[in-house]
């Protein structure tokens, strides 16, 4: 599924997980495998990849789509911060329960979560050493993606890096598409190739791309692309 000039309305899709993740025993459920303790799940080899963005006690970290924080509370217990990790998330909900996730963890104060667009980065320029997406891109069209990239491009520093990653382009990928015709859960998304990903990093301004071998993932066990960009 190639972007085609196809339109995804973000709100829609902020206001979609937050019905998805509020509501009885699917909620239940979803809080769980998105969150810290469910990283092993849905982010099966997540130390694997964040390991060759190289972060340490003094980057400032950007997490773009961070949900309810699962990987800024993962890499707070391993990482004694200077300056508290961010988060963005277009959905208030998702950063409500976020919140509560970050203080249970014990790192209230320690993780700041913020409700703001991917397209539209509430920081000055140069703001951050290190940005991260996880499996939120797919959620962009083709104009919002490229908006984002270049936001993440202008609030890094020189040098900063941006590791994303996200479900690949695929027939392999077919599952995908089942499961969301069956279900009607998952949101609008776009899924792409390495190449136009690239593509799209390069025009942002990013000046060195480097693959990143992503290893398994369980569910759904389906190919993921990972891609480290520098500025």
């Amino acid at each position: 599924m190639a972007g085609n000039g196809r339109r995804i309305d973000e709100t829609e899709v902020g206001e979609h997980y937050a019905d998805w993740f509020t509501r009885g025993l699917r909620g239940i459920g979803m809080r769980y495998v998105f969150s810290r303790r469910g990283l092993w799940v849905i982010n099966t080899p997540y130390r694997r990849i964040l390991a060759v963005a190289s972060i340490g006690p003094q980057d400032r970290v950007l997490d773009l789509g961070c949900g309810i924080g699962n990987i800024l509370i993962a890499l707070s217990e391993r990482i004694a911060f200077a300056q508290p990790p961010v988060g963005v998330d277009v959905s208030s909900t998702l950063i409500d329960i976020g919140r509560r996730e970050v203080a249970k963890a014990g790192f209230d104060g320690k993780i700041d979560l913020r409700v703001a667009a991917a397209t539209q980065l509430p920081f000055a320029d140069a703001s951050f050493d290190v940005a991260l997406s996880s499996h939120v891109i797919k959620h962009l069209d083709d104009d919002a993606l490229a908006l984002s990239f270049g936001e993440v491009a202008r609030v890094l520093r020189p040098g900063g890096r941006f590791l994303v990653w996200e479900f690949k382009r695929s027939p392999l990928s077919a599952p995908i598409f089942v499961s969301a015709k069956a279900t009607g859960l998952p949101p609008a998304f776009i899924l792409r190739s390495e190449t136009t990903l690239r593509a799209a990093l390069t025009r942002a301004g990013f000046s060195r791309i480097e693959r990143v071998r992503t290893g398994l993932f369980l569910l759904p066990p389906v190919p993921r692309i990972a891609l480290l960009a520098s500025r």
